[in-house]
């Protein structure tokens, strides 16, 4: 069974983002990790900065963990919901 949400991890306020969401960037996360989405939220999820890179096109080596990727990731989630 697909699972609906996929975890973040390390963040306080912003526990989880609907895989709905997420699901057009699946060729992203794939050439980032080499796991489809599902996959990789079995096994845990993904930091904020991973989610931020996949949606923004960036290639894993591009991705930097910053202070405010949590509150991007807020932002991005209620941009589209």
């Amino acid at each position: 069974m697909p699972l609906e949400n996929m975890s973040v991890m390390k963040c306080t306020n912003n526990k989880s983002i609907p895989m709905r969401l997420f699901m057009p960037y699946e060729k992203q996360a794939l050439r980032n990790h080499s796991q489809s989405l599902q996959r990789l939220a079995k096994r845990d999820g993904m930091a904020a900065c991973e989610i931020l890179g996949i949606i923004r096109g960036l290639h894993w080596s591009q991705l930097k963990v910053t202070p405010d990727d949590e509150a991007e990731l807020i932002k991005w989630v209620a941009s589209k919901s």
